[in-house]
Parts: C-alpha cells; sequence; structure tokens
C-alpha cells in the first residue's frame, strides 16, 4: 500500500509525526509539502483508491490559514483521509474538527484522525513549552495509530 503524506510543518514537529505514522501505514509514501510555497497544489489528484494522511499544526487552536489555502487547491476525489493534528501543549480546541470540514469539502472521506503534542513554535531554552515533544513516547503512540488504521484499511 503506497500513502499520500500531506503535511504542513513549518517547525518540523508536524512533520515527525506525519512520518512515523506514514511508515506504519504504508510501504510507500508520496510526499505532499504543503511548508514550501513554490508548489503548484492544485497538480495534487488523488482517486477513490488512494489513502491520504494530512497533518498540520494548530496555531490558536486553528489549522494555520495558509496550510488551509494550500490544502484547498488539492482534489480529494473520494480519496480516503487519516487527519492529524499536532499542538504546542496549549490546546487543539477546533483545528481537527476544522480540518475535518474543510477536507471533506474538498472531496476526501475521512476515516480517522488525531491529535499529539509537539514543542510549541514559542517555546525557548529559557522558557520551555512542550520541550523535546514528540518525544520516544509520542512517536510509539503515532506508529500503534497508524498500525491500527493500517488494519483498518486492509479490511
Amino acid at each position: 500500500m503506497k500513502i499520500h503524506e500531506i503535511c504542513f510543518s513549518p517547525t518540523g514537529g508536524t512533520k515527525r509525526v506525519a512520518t512515523i505514522l506514514s511508515q506504519a501505514l504504508a510501504d510507500e509514501t508520496i510526499q505532499v509539502d504543503l511548508t514550501a510555497c513554490e508548489v503548484d497544489f492544485s497538480r495534487v489528484m488523488l482517486t477513490a483508491e488512494d489513502v491520504a494522511l494530512i497533518a498540520v499544526p494548530s496555531y490558536s487552536g486553528r489549522v494555520p490559514a495558509v496550510a488551509a489555502e494550500r490544502l484547498g487547491a488539492l482534489h480529494g476525489n473520494g480519496a480516503r483521509a487519516i487527519l492529524v493534528c499536532v499542538y504546542g501543549n496549549r490546546a487543539y480546541e477546533k483545528a481537527l474538527v476544522e480540518l475535518d470540514a474543510f477536507v471533506t469539502k474538498l472531496g476526501f472521506k475521512v476515516i480517522a484522525g488525531a491529535t499529539f503534542v509537539g514543542e510549541h513554535s514559542y517555546s525557548s531554552e529559557k522558557y520551555p513549552v512542550a520541550a523535546g515533544r514528540p518525544d520516544a513516547d509520542d512517536l510509539e503512540y503515532a506508529k500503534l495509530f497508524g498500525e491500527k488504521i493500517r488494519a483498518k484499511i486492509a479490511a
């Protein structure tokens, strides 16, 4: 099985979780880096046979506007989607629900979703906020989640 890993990760925390999940979900990963501003995302066309992992951070409890803008250019065409929201140990609030509603309108069929803690983008050595997250335990949980979703898809 292959998976389309569609990820927006300016600080790398969301990407770390997405990579672990993708590896647990599939043998082959097609990368779609929403962080790259020079890409024409309207060329990303999925089909009902495809599976997409869509991962974004939560900014103030919401999907970042630039991530939503770039996601809006995609064509889901009935592809199954696993949603991931990574938040800085404060709260993800409505980000996962917002992402679900948004990608459903783009033609994706959401089959699973999860949230994970990542180091807050404001974290510093002097004022650490979820420093080192996602940590080994978080990544192990992501791997187990991915394996369960893979079994669900296979069934």
